[in-house]
């Protein structure tokens, strides 16, 4: 199996793992400690778990989660460079608890935004409108 077609079924998995209703989602993430930001493509409750979760795997720089997918920032281990972007589709459960959590419906891990902290300056990318530097959403298979 290829590397991008491993790193794609265990994101699968752990998207998969994360429940079958958005509020299960919700619960799952809750448990893990999990606080996210709405709106907002890096600092969502799901693109922080899987950052989290996937933080050892040395070829995934980032994560962006958008309403249907999520894009995966690859690196090159050796000399860590850019190494491309893999898109994964969410699953129906993660889809509905995006759209969810980015209403406000899941106050209990939901963090303040980085403006409203003193001294941070706001993130540019929002959920609602998918920066074009990230892509086309709909380029989420292999």
């Amino acid at each position: 199996m290829s590397n991008l077609r491993e790193i794609k079924k265990t994101t699968r998995g752990l998207l998969a793992a994360l429940g079958d209703t958005p509020d299960e989602v919700a619960e799952r993430l809750g448990g893990t400690g999990v606080k996210g930001v709405p709106r907002d493509n890096r600092s969502c409750a799901v693109a922080l778990y899987l950052s989290a979760v996937m933080g050892p795997e040395p070829r995934v720089r980032s994560v962006a989660v958008g309403p249907c997918s999520l894009m995966i920032t690859l690196v090159s281990p050796a000399d860590a460079r850019p190494a491309g972007r893999l898109w994964v589709q969410l699953p129906k459960p993660v889809r509905g608890f995006v759209a969810a959590f980015d209403a406000q419906e899941y106050p209990e891990i939901t963090r303040d935004p980085p403006a409203s902290r003193p001294g941070l300056t706001p993130g540019v990318a929002t959920r609602g409108t998918w920066p074009s530097a990230l892509g086309p959403p709909s380029r989420a298979r292999l």
